[in-house]
This record gives structure tokens, sequence and C-alpha cells, in this order.
């Protein structure tokens, strides 16, 4: 018993060599060049030189295979975590996360080949001390790849994607835990080894899930290079717009002190009204321009209500055809946030529900207490919107207006979660929609 098991662990190797080596042919062959498919073509070549080398040693009897599989195996964290972070993550770079990994990969990995020409690394190779740095350098990040995938699947909202996740999901448990029962080996464990049938099943499900969600995963790359040509043209028109502002708010801050001469409060106030918008036309660029990077987010104690009052007055002094009714909390606590964003979400919802409810149509703005929440509610009594597109109107690029390229929302989202806060839609009985925010005390 004990001489077959290496035969059917050298031929599972040898399986896995031809199966990945299938894999890496037809994404070269039929997928496009982007990082999902990329990082997962490198898992290939990985998993193919670790099972390869192995099956050469059974096959050889030279030591040299054995430290030329470790190149392979050393690397497999590495290229699973990049690529389960391009999946779950699509609109964010992760470069700050992926860098760690590739680091410690590749001082194993290297130090594997190193080891045909150096004693003292040979020794390090060949003794438990490489396998504990295995597990304690790149173990974390396998697992970390674990609880991301199962932390999207939690938070995915169509089965599609639930699908997808799942399959990925499903190849990384048993990657990862087939593969330690390899490692294990030098610790004198008693546990079969696992580690060339799992990267045969590890493969195998991988390819399954990117082959049949291709379509979503060709979408999920043309986001985020649109995201990305979107941020560098909302750069580029951000420099060339922000001098020209910077001279109206100088000249409006002139015109304020003038006008403070002739005692006219009206005239004052309109020309404090034309410095807040140029302050806020200036925060819409910063925040279109970062639209796929974190928001700069300078938080002080405000009060949500007077954010609300100013904002509807801006709204009104626009030519405003609807009618909003303010239902403001008394006893609303202070909050930590900047009133400058929080504005423009509010701007956002109000020309929103103009625009669904015509000149007859109502708003109602209502705010109150929730421990440990404050509550916002914008509920309008217009057409509501069609259940089946509820799902996506924080999408980036959807919408159903002929005009307008669908950022609005998504934009406005991307300020409530900045403030650790939630926004959620759904239509109103018998008519209408209510967007609600929740934003911590």
């Amino acid at each position: 018993m004990n001489q077959i098991i290496p035969v059917i662990d050298a031929s599972l190797s040898l399986l896995a060599v031809l199966i990945n080596f299938v894999f890496a042919i037809l994404l070269i062959a039929r997928t496009s060049r982007t990082i999902v498919y990329i990082t997962f073509f490198f898992i290939c070549i990985s998993v193919m030189i670790w099972n390869l080398g192995d099956f050469m040693v059974y096959l050889t009897g030279n030591r040299v295979w054995f430290y030329i599989s470790l190149i392979g195996s050393g690397m497999i964290p590495a290229f699973a975590f990049h690529f389960i972070c391009t999946l779950v993550r699509p609109e964010q770079k992760s470069t700050l996360w992926i860098v760690p990994p590739y680091f410690f990969s590749s001082l194993l990995a290297l130090s594997a080949p190193l080891a045909i020409f150096h004693s003292g690394i040979q020794q390090f190779v060949d003794s438990i001390y490489w396998n504990v740095c295995y597990y304690v350098l790149l173990v974390p990040f396998l697992l970390s790849c674990i609880i991301m995938l199962f932390n999207a699947m939690k938070k995915a909202k169509y089965e599609d994607e639930k699908s997808r996740l799942r399959y990925i999901f499903a190849a990384t448990l048993i990657g990862i835990f087939a593969g330690l029962t390899d490692l294990v080996q030098v610790l004198k464990v008693s546990v079969p080894p696992f580690g060339h049938l799992g990267s045969v099943f590890y493969s195998s499900i991988l390819a399954i899930g990117v082959f049949k969600h291709r379509t979503t995963y060709d979408i999920l790359a043309q986001m985020r290079t649109k995201l990305e040509v979107l941020s560098e043209m909302a750069a580029s028109i951000a420099h060339e717009i922000r001098n020209p502002l910077s001279s109206i708010k100088g000249a409006a801050n002139l015109l304020s002190n003038e006008l403070k001469n002739l005692n006219n409060p009206k005239s004052q106030e309109y020309a404090h009204l034309i410095t807040e918008e140029i302050d806020r036309l200036n925060n819409i660029l910063v925040n279109f321009q970062y639209f796929t990077k974190p928001l700069k987010i300078e938080k002080e104690l405000i009060s949500i209500n007077e954010v609300i009052q100013k904002t509807v007055r801006l709204a009104e002094s626009d030519t405003l055809n609807i009618n909003i009714r303010l239902e403001l909390s008394r006893d609303l606590p202070k909050i930590q946030a900047d009133a400058l964003p929080m504005k423009q979400v509010f701007l956002n919802l109000i020309k929103n529900a103009e625009e669904a409810c015509g000149s007859e149509g109502e708003l109602v703005i209502k705010t109150e207490y929730s421990a440990p929440r404050v509550k916002i509610i914008f509920a309008d009594n217009g057409q509501g919107i069609p259940q089946e597109l509820l799902p996506h109107i924080f999408e980036p690029f959807f919408t159903t207006k002929i005009t307008g390229i669908g950022v609005g929302l998504a934009i406005s989202q991307k300020i409530i979660q900045a403030h650790t806060g939630q926004i959620e839609v759904n239509n109103r009985v018998p008519t209408g929609t209510q967007f609600t925010i929740f934003l911590p005390v």
C-alpha cells in the first residue's frame, strides 16, 4: 500500500500538469488580457511547475526537480490572492494589498532554485523552517481569501454573482486545505498528502467558474477600464476648471465686501450663495476625480438639519418645480460628517425627486434619531422605480434618463459609505420612491 500511494500521487501530479496546460492555452486563446484572466493564467502556470517538478522527482529521482517544484508552490498564494482581490473588488486598485504576498512568495520561490547552487540555502529549504515560513508568511493571505469570498457571497445581490463566487469559494477551500496536507508532511503529521489531487480539483472548479461566467468577468473588466478612463478624464477637467473657479470665488468675495457697505442683506445673501456654490462645484470636481479612489472626507461636528435646510433653500432658489415639506426632528444629535459632500447627496436626491414627480409632486424630507444612528428619509410621490431596476440604481453608469451618464447616485452612495453610513431605496405604497440614509452619531 505504501508503494501504491506514491504512484497514484505521481499520476495525479501529471494529470494536474496536463489539465492546467489546457486551461492556460484556453485562457490565451479565448479570453481578453484583463487582470482576472492574467492572474488565473499564472495560477495555472504555477500549479503546472509545482506538479511537474514533483512528477519528475518520482520519475527520475533527481532532487533538482524538487527545488523547481517549490518555485510553483511558492508563487501560488500570491497569484490566488491577487485573483480574488480583483474578483471581489473590481472597482478598486489593490496594489497596497497584493504587494506583501508577492514579496513573501517571491522570497520563498527564489530560495528554491538558489538551493541548487548554495549549500546554506539548501539546508534552509530542506529543513522544517521553509515550511514554517510558508505557514507564517503566506497562509494568512490564503485564509483571508476565504474570508473575502465569504463576505462577498453574503453581500451578493444577484444569483449569477452568487453562483460565480461559489465556484471560486469551493475551489479556494479545496486548494488551500489539500495543499496544506502536503506541507504538514514535514511535521510528521499522519495526514494523507492530497496536494496533487487538490490541485486537479482546484484548477478544474476555478476554470468552470471563470469560463461559465466569462461574460460577467468581461463586463467587470470593461467597467474597471471605464472607471480608470473616467478618473483620468475627471482629473483633466478638474485641472482646467479649478483655475477659473478660483477667480470667480475671489471676485464673489470682493463683491460681498462691497455689498456690506450698501447695507443690503439680500444682495449679501446672494453673494454668499455664489461663494457656497463655487465651493460645492469644486467639491464635485474633486469627488468626481476620485470616483474610483477613496473620497477625501473632512469630518467635523455638524447639524444634519441645518445642512438639509441650507440645501433646500439653495434648491428652491434654482426654480425648483416640486414642493418640499420638512419634518425635521428637534432632538436630532449632531454628527461627525463633511457638510459639503452631504449637501451634494441631498441635492442629488432632491433633483431625482423633481424629475420623477414633475411640477405637481411633493418631496417629504424627514429626520429622526434611531440610536446609534441618524435616519434621513427622502420620500416623493412620483411614479416609483420599476422593481427590476431597484437593485441597479446605485451602479456606476446605470441610468434610465435620456441625458446623464448615471454617476449621481453612485457617487452619493460612495459619499455615504465614506461616512461609514448606508443608503437604501424602496418603492412606497401606493406610489413614489423613498431613499433612506443612515449615518452614525
